[in-house]
């Protein structure tokens, strides 16, 4: 579990830089740099959708498809801060786990 800064802030999770999901899940299965892998929970915020409106979550499950990260245990990460990354993405292959380490 962990606490994630996500700087995806256009994602309908992004509560002032803070991620509101339950749970995410990184992909990356062959990943060796962090831009290899993406947030596949990113849904973009659309114009006159709501936005999530519940508070950032300090620990955060996270699912992780990227076998080579060393934070890696059985699928779920072990970091205890996570990074996103992906200003103004679209998709979800436009973010990033910028905490991912080879």
């Amino acid at each position: 579990m962990a606490k994630i800064v996500c700087t995806v802030t256009n994602c309908y999770y992004n509560n002032r830089m803070g991620c509101c999901a339950p749970a995410i899940t990184v992909d990356g299965n062959s990943a060796v740099e962090s831009r290899q892998t993406c947030c596949e929970t990113f849904i973009e915020q659309k114009p006159g959708v709501k936005s999530s409106v519940s508070e950032p979550n300090s620990n955060t499950e996270i699912k992780c498809g990227a076998v080579k990260c060393v934070f890696n245990k059985a699928g779920i990460c072990q970091s205890a801060d996570v990074v996103v990354n992906g200003k103004n993405a679209q998709v979800s292959e436009e973010t990033c786990c910028s905490t991912f380490k080879s």
